[in-house]
This record gives structure tokens, sequence and C-alpha cells, in this order.
């Protein structure tokens, strides 16, 4: 006896409340070198020198004399903002027919934005774990993914090489998530709570163990193929093609920074923006589309070498 089949019964259409998208879920530049507005795009800033305020000056005042005196000098350094820019372009057909859940000028903005957050994470990253970025920095004698590795000491190093530079406790650490993964698990940590606890370490344990006020794990990656880069002789892209790597790396950084803009103090680094972001739309008639172009002028500079430390392929 003929029956009807699914497809007689259900006309296939698209799910209002589900789709599949991948974007970086932890973008931490932002919390290591902070935003710093700024009124010209381009512009300078005074830095005292280190030495004039360490010198152990003072002393007993005769009478009669004016007693011990001294002062500093000042430099200028400078930033100069570049405007960053993405832009996604929505057509006409595109906008008319999209059904639902899909928003084509939504998605647009969104999409530019993050491009320009990934932007600034990597840039964060390659000074935070660039080479010759700091004053000191050391590589582990041994890996501590190895369990006869001895991160504490290690951390303790930098930590009190730090301290010997800018007279600060650190108050930022930042690793690589591979680097997290090993540390959590190190033998030599994890015997520091067999007592009151199991498992593997948790981040608040890790900061609280080495007095760190924040400890960030970077765990954002990224494209390392333009699309342009992508096409292949068969002019079909395949996922396969793609490759990603992971911003943060296998290294750790401890350093001293503010967590706003301040005046006298060793900040390690800021991202000095110039204006907003900005989101403007082109339309572009001959093509009946619409481009949505996001914006943001920013400078990403390291202001106190000597601010920071860097322990340098902590892990295989």
């Amino acid at each position: 006896m003929p029956q009807p089949t699914v497809r007689d019964v259900h006309i296939l259409s698209v799910l209002p409340n589900v789709s599949i998208a991948y974007r970086n879920d932890n973008y931490i530049g932002e919390q290591i070198f902070p935003v710093i507005p700024v009124q010209k795009q381009a512009d300078k800033y005074f830095k005292y020198t280190k030495a004039d305020w360490f010198r152990n000056e003072a002393g007993p005042r005769a009478p009669g004399t004016i007693g011990p005196e001294g002062g500093y000098t000042l430099s200028t350094d400078s930033y100069s903002c570049v405007p960053i820019a993405f832009t996604k372009v929505v057509t006409d057909e595109e906008e008319n027919n999209s059904d639902d859940p899909l928003q084509p000028q939504r998605t647009a903005v969104e999409f530019a934005t993050d491009k320009l957050l990934l932007y600034h994470e990597v840039a964060v990253a390659g000074l935070v774990f660039g080479a010759g970025t700091w004053a000191a920095s050391a590589t582990p004698a041994t890996t501590w993914d190895n369990p006869a590795s001895d991160p504490m000491s290690d951390i303790e190093t930098g930590k009190e090489s730090l301290v010997g530079s800018i007279g600060r406790e650190p108050n930022v650490c930042v690793m690589g998530r591979e680097v997290w993964t090993d540390l959590r698990r190190h033998p030599d940590l994890l015997d520091l709570f067999k007592y009151t606890r199991k498992g593997m370490l948790t981040v608040a344990e890790f900061a609280d163990m080495f007095e760190f006020p924040k400890v960030l794990i970077g765990t954002a990656i990224y494209a390392t193929l333009l699309e342009s880069q992508m096409v292949p002789a068969s002019g079909v892209l395949t996922a396969s093609t793609q490759t990603y790597t992971k911003i943060w790396g296998k290294s750790m950084w401890i350093g001293w920074v503010p967590p706003n803009a301040s005046l006298g103090v060793p900040a390690a680094g800021y991202t000095f923006a110039w204006k907003s972001r900005t989101v403007e739309a082109f339309r572009r008639e001959e093509e009946k589309s619409t481009a949505y172009r996001v914006e943001y002028n920013v400078d990403v500079k390291a202001t106190a070498t000597d601010a920071g430390y860097e322990f340098i392929s902590c892990v295989a």
C-alpha cells in the first residue's frame, strides 16, 4: 500500500534559532596593554629618567645650608595611531533574500569588528612575546612540560629580576594555553595543594601561589593563510587548505601595567587609541551592494621595556 514519505509531508526549511560560526571566545590584549584614548592621532608623552628617582640622595641638612638637593631629567617618546580597518560587502540580493535567522547587515559589522579585535590581539602578542622587546628574559633550562623542571624557581627568578629593575612586584601574568596545560598539572605545583584538594590547579590557585593579581590565559587562534592564498589551481577551496596558529604560543610574560592611563608609573605597555571605533556604510550603487567598514586608529606600544620579563619557549 503506498504511503507518503517524509519528503511528502515535510518541506525542509532553515532552523530559525541555530547557526554555526567560528570566532575567538576570549581576546586578552586589552587586559594586558590598556586602551588609552588620545586627543591627537600622533603626539608625544613624557618619560622620566629612572636612575634619577632611585638615587638615595636625601640626608641631614646642616644649619645655614639648603641641604642636599638634586633634580631629574625628562625625555619624550611618541605614538602614532594608524587607521586599522576591514570592510564586508553585502549585496542587495543577499539582504533581500536571506532567511531567518540570517541578518546580513548585522553580521557584516560583527564580522568586520572581529577582524579588528583579532588584529589587536596579534599585535599585543607580537610585542609581549616578541624577540628583544623586554630588557630581561630567560629560557627555562628544562621546559615545564618535564616533571623534572622547576617552574617555581624560574618564575621567582623572573619576579626577582622585575622587582630589581622597577621596584614593583609584577601585577600581570600572561601565558599561552599550552603553557597553562602543563603548569596546572606540574607535580611541584600540585604538591603544595596535595592535602587540601585533588585534580589540576585552577587559575585562581596559581595566581594566589605566585601573588599575581591578574593571570591571563591566551586561547585565541588565527588562520595563517589569507583568502587570496587559499585558492588552489583547481579554484576550489577545501577546509584542509587552511592552517591555524595559536596566537599566544608557548611562552609566559610577567609585568607591571596600570589598569588605566596613569601619571608617573612604569607602565609596560599601552594601546593608544585615537577616537572611538567607527562603523560606516557605503553604498555601491553600480554593484547594488552596501559596504560596511569598521575602523580603529591605534598604536600598540611597549612603553617601559624594563617593566616586563619574558619566559621564552617554556614548553616543548
